[in-house]
């Protein structure tokens, strides 16, 4: 995978955004979400109070190819709420995950009480607005993608409309691109320029992430041992995908991992 993949993605997404744009106009957006009366879903206090697990929907990525190209995120969103999940991110990428902005909608329709993260490679206040029409109450800002000061532009706008925001950091150097505000802070054990895993990488830099940050652990989770520990070195969330949507049944995966974690907390 060539190096520069992020600058290749926010390449095509920004084709991509202008292109949406032409069809259905910014402002015939704003003019909808005027008279939008949804109540946004607060994430945060989710994780907080909850499992703090991120349950995500995801049929394919770039680095593992076809995960499971079949589901239906309906089933997927509603077993999810009955799991256990704090929380749902929903990848509306298609080229790279085979997502789209209706699984986001649908993921709404069948999970109304289950705070829903728009997982997408955000590049344009425009994907923002999309983001809450469509019902998402948070979104992902990844700062290897973009100049600090657009990510500090993204975060105010995103908090502009009521939408919570996850931004993510591969690596110390990231760290000082973090808005103060930032509602949530992930460190990807996944490099996405080379998408090699390190299950470690989240350990090894929590200690200079932000104080009151919640702090969310990202990729390569693969067992329920995985997030205990992870919980144990100060972590408050587990965004998990592949470790679910990989088996037959991923509300069901998602409950033993929920159902394991509260077990070993008993026992402490």
């Amino acid at each position: 995978m060539a190096t520069n993949i992020l600058e290749k993605i926010a390449a095509t997404k920004r084709v991509e955004v202008e292109a949406m744009k032409s069809v259905f106009p910014e402002g015939k957006m704003r003019e909808i979400l005027a008279s939008d009366a949804r109540r946004i879903l607060d994430m945060k206090e989710s994780i907080l109070k909850g499992s703090g697990i991120i349950a995500e929907h995801k049929r394919r990525s770039p680095s593992k190819g076809e995960i499971n190209p079949m589901s239906e995120v309906r089933d997927i969103a509603s077993d999810y709420a009955l799991g256990g999940a704090s929380a749902m991110s929903v990848l509306t990428d298609t080229p790279y995950f085979g997502g789209s902005l209706t699984d986001l909608a649908v993921a709404r329709e069948a999970a109304p009480l289950l705070p829903l993260l728009r997982k997408e490679f955000i590049v344009d206040e425009y994907q923002l607005l999309q983001a809450k029409m469509l019902g998402a109450d948070a979104v992902l800002l990844i700062v290897a993608m973009l100049p600090a000061e657009e990510i500090r532009m993204l975060n105010y706008k995103a908090h502009g409309l009521g939408l919570q925001t996850l931004v993510e950091v591969h690596s110390e150097g990231e760290i000082p691109a973090v808005p103060e505000d930032a509602d949530m802070v992930g460190v990807n054990n996944r490099d996405l320029t080379s998408f090699v895993t390190d299950l470690g990488n989240a350990s090894r830099i929590i200690e200079s992430l932000p104080e009151k940050a919640v702090k969310i652990a990202e990729s390569g989770i693969r067992t329920a041992t995985d997030m205990v520990e992870l919980r144990d070195r100060g972590f408050d969330g587990f965004l998990i995908g592949e470790a679910f949507m990989s088996t037959e049944r991923p509300g069901e995966t998602l409950r033993r991992f929920v159902e394991y974690g509260e077990s070993l907390r008993r026992a402490k």
